[in-house]
């Protein structure tokens, strides 16, 4: 667990955790086509047994803050990291439960919880997630990355990379994974890529990418981008890229402090800003390689604290969630001209993914 962190969670543990009323802010504004609603997951504080996923009904304007609770008629469990929609089902990892849960799409009817356990019973503490070829592959902290077959929904292989993988990527017939060594911040960082065939699903190799190294992308063309955290302290954090097919590391100049990212449309949206700086998402296109905007937000509104962004990579439209690792935090939805259209308030403590239900 890295100190920002670390810092967070004794906060949470203090606080007393409040649940605001279903409203939002600044209601109407037009909505992805062929959408029925938003599903916002809120990652919950640690050790609180909160996460949660909200639904945003997009033609009545209206909000169901815990929605898997009320279709399932239990709760989501403790930390919710990540969130996937891959055919006709959502799968949700929740990393200190150890679980996987696998959702209907269109109804958020749970298939299937599946424990993700390491011998012993100890979560494998589940983090992030990627789909391909009728398969999810899942990075947990127990340093390893597990292969999920989609119809069975049964494990289907397992391979051990660095200290507490973290983001995923797909592409060129490879499996990138970030070895963030976060549970390790006392002694040291990891600071490598993992590089796993997909057919034989091994280990290639792995490159040294920089201390801390937290999401991963790729874009259309196959190249790998990364952001690498540093230390907090003093090692910077950098935003990089890896060139499709080559295994030279390049830090791409310009973009401070990079933390967790999205990539769509080969657009890039980073949030950028150290601890206790102002956040701001910086727009990068990945094929002319130059950053096309410093702060995509461009009517002025402010958001101190940002704990992830999403896109609709129909409309362009991006999501926002922010979060004071306290109170339930909000979501903002702003068009692809960076001017808000919406403000989804109070939907959950440490709101995260956002996904379009259609």
């Amino acid at each position: 667990m890295n100190k920002n962190r670390l810092f967070h969670y004794i906060i949470l543990f203090a606080a007393l955790l409040l649940w605001g009323c279903s409203d939002t802010d600044n209601p109407g504004g037009e909505f992805p086509d062929n959408s029925k609603a938003l599903l916002i997951l809120n990652e919950g504080s640690r050790e609180g047994n909160n996460a949660t996923l909200a639904r945003y009904d997009l033609q009545e304007e209206t909000i169901i803050k815990d929605y898997f609770n009320l279709v399932n008629k239990d709760g989501l469990g403790d930390v919710a990291n990540d969130m996937l929609q891959y055919g006709s089902k959502i799968y949700i990892a929740v990393s200190i439960s150890g679980t996987l849960e696998v959702l209907e799409a269109a109804t958020g009817r749970s298939l299937r919880r599946i424990e993700m356990k390491r011998v012993g019973g100890q979560s494998k503490e589940p983090r992030r997630l990627a789909a391909h070829g009728g398969k999810v592959y899942v990075t947990s902290f127990d340093d390893t990355v597990t292969r999920i077959d989609t119809l069975t929904l049964a494990f289907d292989g397992s391979v051990t990379v660095g200290m507490d993988p973290e983001g995923i990527a797909i592409k060129n017939n490879k499996i990138y994974v970030t070895n963030s060594g976060g549970l390790n911040w006392a002694n040291g960082y990891d600071n490598s890529l993992s590089v796993i065939d997909l057919t034989s699903f091994t280990e290639e190799k792995k490159i040294v990418v920089g201390t801390n190294p937290g999401s991963l992308y790729a874009d259309s063309q196959g190249d790998i981008y990364l952001s690498v955290t540093g230390n907090y302290a003093d090692e910077p954090g950098a935003f990089k890229m890896i060139r499709s097919g080559s295994s030279t590391v390049e830090t791409i100049a310009g973009i401070a402090s990079p933390q967790k990212f999205v990539i769509s449309n080969n657009m890039a949206y980073i949030i950028c800003g150290a601890w206790e700086e102002p956040n701001r998402v910086v727009v990068y296109d990945c094929l002319k390689e130059e950053i096309v905007s410093d702060s995509f937000i461009s009517d002025g509104t402010e958001i101190p604290i940002m704990n992830n962004v999403s896109v609709d990579p129909v409309t362009g439209d991006l999501f926002v969630a922010s979060t004071d690792y306290i109170h339930p935090g909000d979501v903002y939805w702003f068009d692809k001209t960076g001017t808000l259209k919406k403000r989804l308030i109070a939907l959950g403590i440490n709101p995260s993914v956002v996904l379009i239900q259609n």
